[in-house]
């Protein structure tokens, strides 16, 4: 089982179009998966679920996506030259030893040129500090709406072939 965290609470956001494209790659390689939104936190998930509180959306969230789950691909959009803060917030608000030992693998997306390249090196370093083992490729999606459909559901034929590449590499990591 791979999750996917879509780690913005944008609406309609790019990240979520990939998310979803990935996931749907992913079904048809077999592999079981499934998407996180963090457009379904809730929206006072700061003042309920840090410093040990625990909402039962939030329980339900990680019972879901976390808690059993060993493999994440994290779908990071580029916010300010790094990563969302509410995804640093969110990880914030999971006990660290949920993370240990645990695979993640990082795609950057932008609508700049550099893929997110900064917040996926941010990224890595924070799952690092809390034990997981992250894969090397991390593909850089820059310029992304000129990489996807219009209806956002799947990618052109250079982006598609890294992909599948990379989730070949996710699969087996």
């Amino acid at each position: 089982m791979i999750t996917l965290i879509s780690s913005t609470n944008r609406p309609d956001s790019y990240s979520e179009s990939v998310s979803r494209a990935l996931s749907s790659m992913l079904s048809q390689m077999g592999q079981a998966n499934d998407v996180l939104s963090l457009t379904d936190l809730p929206s006072d998930f700061i003042s309920t679920d840090l410093n040990g509180q625990r909402s039962d959306k939030v329980k339900s969230i990680l019972d879901r996506y976390i808690q059993d789950v060993d493999k994440f691909i994290f779908v990071i959009p580029e916010y300010n030259g790094s990563y969302p803060g509410l995804l640093k917030t969110f990880l914030d608000g999971i006990p660290p030893k949920i993370w240990t030992d645990k695979k993640a693998l990082i795609v950057g997306v932008s609508d700049g040129r550099a893929g997110n390249l900064r917040g996926q090196e941010q990224l890595t370093g924070v799952l690092h500090h809390l034990k997981m083992n992250v894969h090397y490729d991390k593909p850089k999606l820059s310029a992304v709406e000129t990489l996807m459909n219009e209806a956002r559901d799947s990618f052109d034929e250079r982006t598609t072939s890294l992909l599948n590449r990379f989730l070949n590499h996710a699969i087996h990591f």
